[in-house]
């Protein structure tokens, strides 16, 4: 009886120990992309501050107009990525930047043109009664909306500030501690057990 619950107090720690790796694989899983995505958005907004920051071609964009309404909402997270301007087309949503202007705007292509060898392309917002008043020339499309990451926005944007960041690696911190205690004591334990005369594991 005594072996028997050895083995059992034994094999429910393996269980705890075991679900505690899967959970902080999970959260370092989560939370290192993200910090890294963020870290290396911040570096190319500095090198190249006339230019929206991308990481694998991929662009992520709050939104913070309804002008997209119901397709894209105020406060989704969505990704453009880079395309060939030659293979747009009337109906495709693309995220384009005008010269001089601060802001991306996402919008449907209306009609497409050929101008002085360049494309053009008239844009309008889905919810807007009126298509917009300017061309995008090719040169202005910053990529093609693919995908929305409904009402992320909001915490994207709070993740990419300085207190977010701060969160992010701390967290990652405590885990890799906590980590470090668990090994530790489970080691000590090991060690603890295996000291003890085998007459003393068997009749515990």
């Amino acid at each position: 009886m005594g072996r028997e619950k050895m083995l059992g107090k034994n094999g429910k720690r393996e269980t705890a120990r075991l679900i505690g790796n899967i959970i902080g694989i999970a959260m370092i899983a989560v939370l290192l992309p993200i910090l890294l995505i963020n870290l290396t958005l911040i570096v190319k907004s500095y090198v190249r501050p006339d230019r929206v920051p991308t990481v694998f071609g991929v662009a992520p964009l709050f939104v913070e107009s309804g002008s997209m309404d119901p397709a894209i909402k105020v406060d989704d997270l969505i990704f453009t990525r880079k395309v060939d301007t030659a293979a747009l087309k009337p109906g495709d949503v693309i995220a384009f930047q005008s010269a001089g202007a601060a802001t991306v705007v996402t919008h449907r292509i209306t009609e497409v043109f050929e101008e002085n060898g360049a494309r053009m392309f008239r844009t309008k917002g889905d919810w807007n009664n009126i298509e917009d008043p300017v061309l995008v020339h090719q040169d202005q499309v910053v990529g093609l909306y693919f995908r929305r990451a409904a009402g992320a926005g909001r915490l994207a944007q709070v993740l990419r500030q300085p207190a977010g960041m701060l969160v992010i690696v701390s967290m990652l911190g405590l885990l890799y501690l906590y980590d470090v205690l668990r090994r530790y004591l489970y080691n000590r334990k090991q060690k603890q057990l295996e000291a003890q005369p085998a007459t003393l594991q068997m009749n515990s």
